[in-house]
């Protein structure tokens, strides 16, 4: 996403270190991130026992501490098999509030990447909500993974105050760890790019208009676009819309649903998320490319 503005802190402060969890008590304090980074109930916790016997049977589960030793995030994944090969399933990464936008979560997905390829497992599959404008571009733009299927209520019901009135749609992806592309991300950050050269070159397949202040609704989309690459355009503050307008942010949910099954079936995938500012505001754009 566009660069965050961060905050001046004293390096102490905002330096972590990358480890395995050391003890019992890091798996309770996994507990409580959990609560506070999604709000949830108990029901659905992933308690530390059940924690400690994945790790213990092929998962990997990453702790991130401050420079007093304390848990601020972590990153959790399992160990799964996709296609008759063994891969790891990242089911959850979380960080604590005081300590994002300091490339913490970045520096966990590269830890379990680091960890995945000294097992000799080349691929972490997740999922995340399309609805988040966040995710999308932390995991499809600047981890570099992709996804070509998209799941309505994947989740079902949670207790989560970010699933809270929308069904649990997830964009399913694949990190290929060992492509050149995901480490080049990594070492250097996405492209760099002319984005007004870009949005003139690809198509858009649908047009936001503002309905109130801050309010996006969609256009009908595209649905016959049979380019190499295009554009799908949802409002960066889609967040924002959701906790305004709960029938706004349905349609949305409609039209991502739409788009992503439609394209997905037409051996499209999503493969990047572009945020770009224009005239004094802020567009996001998903980028479906074709297989090749």
């Amino acid at each position: 996403m566009a660069p965050a503005v961060r905050r001046k802190k004293r390096k102490d402060e905002i330096k972590v270190t990358i480890a395995p969890f050391r003890n019992l008590t890091d798996y309770k304090t996994c507990e409580d991130i959990q609560r506070e980074v999604w709000h949830c109930q108990d029901i659905d916790i992933v308690p530390a026992p059940m924690l400690l016997v994945a790790s213990r049977t092929g998962g990997i589960i990453l702790g991130a501490y401050n420079s007093l030793g304390e848990l601020v995030g972590f990153a959790f994944s399992l160990l799964g098999v996709a296609g008759g090969k063994p891969v790891q399933h990242s089911y959850m990464l979380a960080v604590r509030a005081a300590y994002r936008n300091f490339d913490v979560a970045f520096k966990l997905k590269a830890a379990q990447r680091k960890e995945s390829l000294k097992r000799k497992i080349s691929m972490i599959n997740s999922s995340f909500d399309p609805m988040q404008p966040l995710n999308a571009y932390f995991t499809l733009g600047k981890l570099g993974a992709w996804a070509d299927l998209y799941e309505e209520n994947f989740c079902g019901e949670t207790t989560s105050q970010l699933d809270r009135g929308l069904p649990t749609d997830r964009l399913l992806t694949h990190w290929n760890l060992a492509d050149a592309e995901v480490a080049r991300r990594l070492e250097t950050g996405p492209p760099r790019r002319d984005y007004r050269k870009d949005l003139k070159q690809r198509q858009i397949i649908n047009q936001l208009t503002e309905v109130a202040p801050g309010m996006m609704s969609c256009s009908p989309v595209k649905l016959n676009c049979t380019a190499p690459q295009f554009l799908f355009e949802v409002p960066y503050n889609l967040q924002e819309i959701k906790n305004r307008d709960l029938g706004i942010a349905l349609e949305w949910q409609g039209k991502m649903r739409q788009v992503f099954r439609h394209y997905f079936k037409k051996d499209y995938m999503a493969v990047d998320f572009w945020v770009i500012e224009q005239d004094g505001r802020l567009r996001a754009f998903y980028i479906l490319a074709k297989k090749k």
